[in-house]
């Protein structure tokens, strides 16, 4: 049987808190992983650089695990080769990163080194204007962000009651114990990945990943944001019982959860509102029924209030970040034909063949 399984997620997103990065996460260079620094400016290849190299690996019949830019989805942060633990990373802003003990086992690449400086420094004023026209988008967007951080957690967590707060986590209580049993005396190992994250096309997930480690889904309604309150419950559940988890962030406010993956049961759970929420087959567990008919029906007008304000606040930071995406595609206009491709990509052929994957 072939155990190969290619993984997509995002270490980093853009937040109500700004840019949120779980990239010190990204391996365990204590337990033997090596890490490849990558650095150099726009368009010099970075990106390019990890494909090749997550290609290679799946040629090989490797497992590969993708770390999505939520800057632009189609280009990649990291790549990590599991079975060879070996990772390649983008290490410059906004998630910078420095070599641990150099050589040992970390070290940098510089494809910097592969720019035509005399060409590039012709565009300075132009590439000045760009970066700050870039620079001011991403202040909109996040300030837009902010504001809808604000709504989510200071009024619509208002809708709900202590009681009502209680009933859900009974609801997880039973949940837990049906299907994690006992605690472990070994507490179970706990990872963070963003699962969706806000970038320039809107909201962008990969319940594809989810379903590639998990077959059965619990599915709890988050209107009024009780899912909150029974997936953090759950996470701490799961790994009480010794099993590891994986626990997705919510891509707007990264202090709660979107998802909880427990990759040892095939077992998931997830919000209505995350990027899992369109699966078939799941189990509804419905917490929006818990306040009663009368006091939904009494808080209704001011929840619709509130999710359309929201949604308002998210579109405009959506589009914010589509003006970066635009600036940012001019800068690397820019220095793309600049770069020694060939050089770049003989480095990569270099790398490729000395982790034997040709």
């Amino acid at each position: 049987m072939n155990d190969q399984r290619n993984l997509r997620y995002f270490l980093g997103g853009n937040t109500c808190c700004g840019f949120f990065s779980l990239y010190n996460s990204f391996v365990s260079l204590e337990d033997g992983d090596f890490l490849w620094i990558i650095k150099g400016g726009p368009g010099c290849g970075k990106s390019s650089f990890m494909k090749m190299i997550g290609g290679a690996a799946e040629r090989a019949g490797l497992s590969v695990e993708y770390a999505v830019c939520s800057g632009d989805p189609m280009s990649l942060d990291g790549v990590y080769i599991p079975e060879l633990k070996t990772a390649y990373m983008d290490g410059t802003a906004p998630h910078i990163a420095d070599a641990n003990f150099a050589a040992v086992d970390s070290a940098y690449i510089d494809l910097g080194a592969f720019y035509d400086h005399e060409a590039i420094s012709e565009h300075k004023k132009q590439l000045s204007q760009l970066y700050e026209e870039c620079r001011c988008a991403y202040e909109k967007a996040y300030s837009l962000f902010s504001a809808a951080g604000a709504i989510r957690k200071g009024w619509q967590e208002k809708f709900i009651s202590s009681s009502e707060k209680d009933s859900a986590l009974m609801r997880a209580n039973g949940i837990a114990v049906r299907e994690f049993g006992k605690k472990h005396r070994q507490k179970g190992r706990i990872k963070r990945r963003f699962l969706s994250a806000l970038t320039c096309y809107g909201l962008y997930g990969f319940p594809e990943t989810a379903l590639s480690l998990c077959e059965r889904f619990y599915i709890f309604d988050n209107r009024l944001h009780l899912g909150d309150y029974v997936l953090d419950f759950i996470a701490n559940a799961a790994a009480d019982t010794g099993h590891d988890v994986i626990i997705c962030p919510n891509p707007l406010a990264p202090d709660v959860l979107e998802a909880v993956l427990v990759p040892s049961l095939s077992l998931g759970f997830a919000s209505s509102d995350s990027a899992l929420a369109q699966i078939d087959g799941v189990r509804h567990i419905r917490l929006d029924a818990l306040p009663g008919r009368e006091r939904f029906k009494k808080i209704r007008p001011e929840l619709k209030k509130s999710e359309k304000l929201l949604s308002s606040l998210m579109n405009e930071g959506f589009s914010a970040l589509s003006e970066s995406k635009t600036a940012h595609d001019k800068i690397e206009s820019i220095y793309n034909p600049n770069v020694d491709f060939d050089g770049v990509y003989a480095l990569v052929s270099e790398h490729i063949l000395k982790l034997g994957l040709k």
